[in-house]
């Protein structure tokens, strides 16, 4: 995904993970553009994942309580499961570019 603002790109985002590539690209734009998290936190936030069937919300297991309370009380039904997928993104921040590979995996496949 390429985000551009005006002509310019500001960003670019993608995923591995089957059914939740879209989730995963969608909340790291939302955790870096619109929250102002840097990239590397963007990336390493817990995520979510909806996908209308099963009618429920899967929640990593590292969600805080919080979230997740908030989520049952607007009536969500949640599924937890350990983290997953694999988000990389590049974004032009202060006028550099910076690269983020999923920051949560323990083995990188260069350093």
């Amino acid at each position: 995904t390429l985000i551009l603002k005006g002509d310019k790109p500001v960003m670019t985002v993608g995923a591995a993970g089957g059914p939740t590539i879209i989730t995963q690209v969608v909340q790291a734009i939302i955790n870096h553009l619109d929250l102002g998290l840097s990239l590397n936190d963007a990336l390493g936030k817990s995520r979510i994942h909806q996908q209308w069937r099963p009618d429920m919300l899967f929640v990593e297991s590292n969600l805080p309580a919080g979230i997740r309370q908030s989520l049952v009380v607007r009536g969500h039904k949640l599924k937890e499961m350990p983290p997953y997928g694999s988000t990389q993104a590049i974004a032009l921040v202060d006028g550099k570019l910076i690269a983020v590979a999923e920051p949560r995996l323990k083995i990188r496949n260069a350093e």
